[in-house]
Formats: structure tokens, sequence, C-alpha cells
């Protein structure tokens, strides 16, 4: 594995930063970190000692010795803390007065801003975590459902470490046979290359089946999109009202009274759901009409989930199929087909939409759901949808939650095909090299090797104090 280079040496200095949100509440928290941490604290206390993992109710002294708050001091020393170094906590109360003078006096005792993600990348380069387990934290903080923290708390408990040492164990075998036998390529019995390809494909299997898998659930981490499309007056804005049980879009029955899109959220069996109010499907001469029909566009290319919802009281008419005409382009979408006022007498051709359905591999249901949403129908459309996010769950198997580590595994595969093709040509020396750039993209998953330039870029999406 390759080794941390001089530039990425821990640094010692001393940083601070307000670990909570500022504005009003009950506490604000100020860390610090390194080795002027537990003097700058006894400093702000005028304590002679402070008690490893101990909570001390203090006052906060200024530089003119005039308390200016109280406050829980907590000490954590070196190596046992969370960036390896010493940390001090400082649980003041909350507001934004008393933090930031807090912090300003951190920073006049010797201490500098912490810069964003910095006491995370501190706990990464001190081997506190590896970088599978600190990119869960980032995404813990901000997760936006609790099926997604089901998902990142099994990341840093280290699932996925493990994981990845497994494969690289397996490769690294395949790459000693290898390099035993380079010298003796043309002497190696076709079993042996036959079984090391077996066991290449197996391995390769196991990694494909976790990519594909992390592609496809994180948009459960992430949060989905959902767009309501019809054509005007089908019930889309009633149907939104519904979902969120308050009178957020305007009704009526003059076509064309949604002109842009209006966008919610909720939670559905634990994720997000953010949800898009579409304007109506039609031909229009009304500038500001077509350009709300663009959006509608738009939030169908950005979502995860579309329904479609019909007048089932009415036939389909050419505004329907203009609706049935734009939504060809989204095969690969979550699709659920609709016929609203299904209380009233059908009057719509229920086999023409079940026809079209056909082409959606994606559907969440195999046929048109018929329901009235004035009629409280909508709780059918919400069990469709918790049917659909539990099968996007996870149910317990591996998932990388980063763009860089699916990035990585995505070189790793590469690798490993190419050490595929050359294996069954002989060139155990090519297979070599593969074997270890397959290697080598593993290991930059949980622990890369790269300059400050492109860490600094890794951690800038934490937030400041974390």
């Amino acid at each position: 594995m390759r080794n941390i280079s001089s530039s990425t040496i821990l640094d010692d200095s001393t940083i601070v930063a307000i670990a909570t949100p500022l504005g009003v509440g009950a506490i604000s928290i100020v860390r610090l970190s390194g080795r002027e941490a537990y003097g700058i604290a006894l400093k702000l206390t005028h304590r002679e000692n402070l008690k490893a993992r101990y909570a001390h109710l203090c006052s906060i002294y200024d530089k003119d010795n005039t308390p200016i708050d109280e406050a829980i001091i907590l000490y954590f020393p070196a190596p046992h803390s969370y960036t390896t170094q010493d940390v001090c906590e400082v649980q003041c109360h909350g507001g934004v007065i008393g933090a930031k003078a807090i912090m300003q006096l951190c920073l006049c005792y010797g201490a500098r801003i912490a810069q964003a993600g910095e006491f995370a990348k501190r706990a990464f380069l001190g081997g506190r975590m590896d970088l599978a387990q600190i990119q869960a934290v980032s995404g813990l903080i901000h997760s936006q459902s609790l099926e997604a923290n089901k998902i990142l708390m099994r990341q840093l408990k280290g699932e996925v470490s493990v994981f990845i040492g497994q494969m690289r164990e397996a490769m690294i075998e395949l790459l000693a046979f290898s390099e035993v036998n380079i010298d003796y390529s043309e002497e190696v019995e076709e079993d042996y290359k036959e079984a090391m390809s077996t066991r290449l494909e197996q391995l390769r299997g196991k990694l494909q089946e976790v990519y594909e898998i992390s592609l496809a659930r994180s948009d459960f981490i992430n949060g989905y999109t959902l767009s309501i499309i019809g054509k005007p007056n089908v019930g889309k804005s009633s149907l939104l009202n519904a979902f969120l049980m308050y009178e957020r879009a305007i009704v009526s029955d003059i076509e064309g009274t949604t002109r842009d899109t209006i966008e919610e959220s909720l939670h559905i069996n634990g994720a997000l759901v953010r949800i898009v109010d579409t304007a109506g499907i039609r031909q229009s001469d009304d500038e500001i009409e077509r350009i709300g029909i663009n959006k509608t566009k738009e939030a169908l290319e950005r979502s995860n989930i579309i329904l479609a919802l019909f007048d089932a009281s009415s036939p389909l008419d050419s505004k329907d199929k203009e609706v049935l005409e734009m939504l060809k382009g989204y095969s690969e979408k979550h699709i659920l087909f609709i016929a609203n006022k299904a209380d009233l007498p059908p009057m719509y051709d229920e086999q023409v939409l079940k026809h079209h359905l056909c082409s959606y591999p994606k559907a969440i249901l195999p046929y048109v759901l018929k329901l009235s949403v004035q009629t409280q129908g909508v709780q059918k459309i919400i069990e469709s949808l918790k049917a659909l996010l539990s099968s996007q769950a996870g149910n317990g198997q591996i998932i990388l939650s980063s763009a860089h580590a699916l990035s990585c595994l995505k070189n790793a595969l590469d690798s490993l095909s190419q050490a595929h093709l050359v294996l069954h040509n002989g060139e155990l020396e090519l297979f070599s090299y593969c074997i270890r750039d397959a290697i080598e993209s593993l290991n930059d998953i949980t622990h890369p090797y790269e300059d400050r330039e492109l860490l600094d870029r890794l951690f800038s999406t934490f937030c400041l104090g974390k």
C-alpha cells in the first residue's frame, strides 16, 4: 500500500471553530484541537488542570479576568480523541455573542480558525478513521432520511473498510501467484490460468454487484425527486395538496393556472421525496405558459419518479397524447400511471394507457392506478411509493455513499477487466500491472495517497468545526 507523503504529515498547530450552527439555542460548542488546546482551555477557565473525559462546570473569563459565560469544559488528551490530538470542547450558552467571544479569545491565545473539514482531516491523517468512515460522517451530517443514516452508520462502523480489505487481500494473492510465475509464463499450465481466471471473475463479480447496488441506492441516500405530470386540470395541484395535507398550490378550473413548477418535500418510508407540481402539458401561444412547460421538461430530467395523471372521466385527447409523447424519453425512470377522477363515470381508453405502460421497465405498478384525489385516493399512491422505496433501502448490502468511492471502484473494475483479457493471452507481466492498479484504486477508497491539495479538496465539503 502506498504511504502518505511528507506533505500530509499531521499538523499539530492549534485550530478552533464553532461546531454548532450560530443562532439562539440551548448550547453552542467551541472546539479546539492541537498542541496548545489544553493550555488555552486552562487560560479560558483560570483552572490549574482539567481531568480527562470529565465534565467541568467553569466560568469563562476574558483577558480582563471578567466572567463572560458559564460553560461545560471537556478535555480529551491525545491520542484518544477524535483528531488523535489534544481536544478541548467548550459547551457554552447558545447564542451568537458568547460562542464568538470565546472563539476570539482562543485566537488571542494562539489558536487559528479551522478550515472546513480540518478536524475530520486530522482524524484521517492521525489514523483515527479511514476515508470511507470519514465520508460516512460527512454523509450523516447532510443526511436527509433515517434510512440513509442506517446505511451510513454501517459504513462508519467499518463495514465498507472490512469489505475493501477482503477484496484487496484476495487480489494480492492473485498478484503473488502471477509474480512467482512471470519467469515461467510459458510453462504455467492452462488449469492454473483457468483457476486464476475463475477467481478473478468472482472478485470482479462481487465488486460489480457493490458498484451497481451503490448507484441504484444513491437516490435513497441523497433523496428522490418526484414529478407530477399531466394535461391542465387533470388534478396535479390537487394531488400535491393531498400529499402535503394543506393548500399549497392554487386549484381552479382555469387551464394554465400552474405556470411554474412548485416544489415541496416530505418523508415517505424514511426517505426524503421532493415533490414537483408541474405546469399542464398543452400547446399554447402564451409565452409564460411555454416557459412553464419547459421547466416541466427540466423537472422530468432530474426526477427519479414520475406520476403521470390522466382524467378517467373524459376520453384521451391530443393533450394526453402530448404527455405520452413527452414521457417516451424517460423510460428509465420509475413511473406510475394514474387515472384520476375515477369516482365519475369512466370515459377514457384504459387499453391505450396499458399499451404505453408496457414501454416502462421500471413502472411502479404494471397497471393503471384508478383513484380520486378528491376522495382521499392519494393513500393508494403513497402505499405504492412505500413499496418502491422499501425495495431501494439496501437490506444490509454493502453500499458506497460517496462519488469519490464510486469513482475509485469503477477504476478498479476497469483494471480487473483489462487483467482478464491479458491473462488469457498469457501476459503475466501485464496481468500483474493491472492487478496492482486495481489494488491501488481500492486503497484510494479507504487510504488514499495524494498531496495536500487533493486532500483539502476531499475535505472541503465538510462544515466548519467538523
